[in-house]
């Protein structure tokens, strides 16, 4: 008969084993991928990822834009800290990405194969903390809402920004507020773009809406309202306001290793 101590000491054993048993879930990474920087100028630029079959290509991309999509932040003005100087200098390099990722991986599993490469080849290394920013809150003007409601309609999955079925955006043009079937919370998102801010809705507004707002960014010599003061003519205002958000903190950066 084993003693007690024996029994005991076997224990670890067995635990041991079975851990061994189940492998730590890898981490999504490209099976294969080259990173080039820009040494010339081009006007085309990529701010989302571009999928063709296994291939993923990001061409002539700011540094800051492809850790914001990689992250998964709204607007990297206000959502990314790059603490030194240097680090600074280093998001605005710009880079054609070619990578392949086999299997038809999701945007989730995307963005974690584009973190990993930062890390790898970029040596990126960041942090989440909380922080109290300047913000402001949407909210419905005086006199009440004067959107108008979108009649029923059928999309081609994939169309426009947001989900298959609606998009909300800004014209090239940087001076009309456009929105196909949007609701509120897509307007919120592209509001936080053009105001560099958190905006926060605060609306209760709900259901989908056809808008499109002219507005002047103040330096362009038109002569329309700002931005918070064109949004009136929806019936919403813009007030300022405070709040503490999350942020994405840069601890380190370098220039990527050559591949």
């Amino acid at each position: 008969m084993r003693t007690a101590t024996a029994a005991a000491s076997a224990i670890p054993v067995v635990c041991c084993w079975v851990a061994l048993a189940q492998p730590a879930q890898e981490r999504p990474s490209f099976e294969v991928a080259s990173v080039k920087a820009m040494l010339v100028d081009d006007p085309e630029s990529d701010y989302v990822p571009r999928r063709s079959g296994d291939r993923i290509t990001m061409h002539n991309a700011a540094l800051v834009t492809i850790i914001a999509w990689a992250y998964h932040l709204t607007n990297a003005e206000y959502q990314l800290v790059g603490g030194l100087r240097e680090t600074e200098k280093l998001l605005g390099d710009e880079y054609d990405i070619q990578a392949l990722a086999p299997g038809s991986p999701s945007d989730d599993d995307l963005r974690v194969m584009f973190q990993t490469l930062l890390e790898d080849r970029f040596q990126l290394k960041v942090h989440r903390e909380k922080r109290e920013l300047a913000a402001y809150d949407l909210v419905v003007a005086k006199g009440g809402p004067k959107l108008v409601a979108a009649p029923s309609r059928s999309f081609k999955p994939g169309i426009g920004f947001g989900s298959s079925s609606s998009w909300a955006e800004f014209r090239k043009d940087g001076k009309h507020l456009v929105g196909k079937s949007a609701s509120v919370e897509e307007m919120v998102v592209v509001l936080t773009r053009q105001m560099n801010a958190p905006v926060r809705d605060r609306t209760g507004i709900t259901g989908t809406y056809d808008f499109d707002v002219a507005f002047s960014t103040g330096v362009d010599g038109y002569d329309r309202p700002v931005l918070a003061t064109a949004i009136h003519d929806l019936g919403l205002s813009l007030e300022k306001s405070k709040g503490t958000f999350e942020v994405l903190v840069i601890d380190r950066l370098q220039k990527p290793t050559s591949n």
